[in-house]
């Protein structure tokens, strides 16, 4: 079987399974998240500075307390987001229920870029966990010790049937 197809089935079964979908796995994935970057701090200020030449100062602001904020905004405000939203009835209908129910959508792709590969990937990723969502992380190949970090580190701290974080091998154009 195509490893591509296996990912994505697994991926889809986990969201069909409905595990994703409580608050409380939602912000066991983010606090799992948070752990990452306090743990892992030093290493991905090194990773940047091999990267980017990053500052390990520029890459605490730039980068990963960025990401931080971005997950204690979410764990603040995850159950609030997730409540279902009353809405204005007409009068025709005033004796029936009506609101908006967040759904989340199940398979989430992010494509990372090189230049702020850690915020412009865990952000992202934040909202989608947030969601509900499980994903596919596909960080840049460009920042190669940055994706080394997201690759064989990340998947540690988030349950294993919600994300695939993944050095994935696009197919190159044919040359001219």
């Amino acid at each position: 079987m195509d490893p591509f197809e296996d990912t994505l089935g697994r991926l889809r079964e986990a969201f069909r399974s409905g595990r994703t979908r409580p608050a409380e796995f939602r912000a066991a994935q983010l606090r799992g998240l948070a752990r990452f970057l306090q743990d892992n701090k030093k290493l991905l200020q090194e990773a940047l500075a091999q990267d980017l030449r990053k500052s390990a100062s520029e890459s605490e602001v730039s980068e990963i307390s960025t990401s931080q904020s971005e997950i204690d905004l979410a764990l603040r405000n995850l159950r609030a987001w997730m409540k279902d939203e009353k809405v204005s009835k007409k009068l025709a209908v005033q004796l029936s229920s009506a609101f908006i129910r967040k759904e989340p959508f199940g398979l989430v792709l992010i494509i990372a870029p090189w230049n702020y590969p850690v915020n412009l990937t865990l952000v992202p990723l934040v909202g989608a966990l947030a969601a509900g969502n499980c994903v596919v992380l596909k960080p840049s190949e460009i920042s190669k010790n940055t994706e080394k970090v997201l690759v064989e580190v990340l998947p540690r701290y988030l349950d294993q049937g919600a994300l695939e974080s993944a050095r994935l091998s696009w197919p190159q154009p044919p040359s001219t």
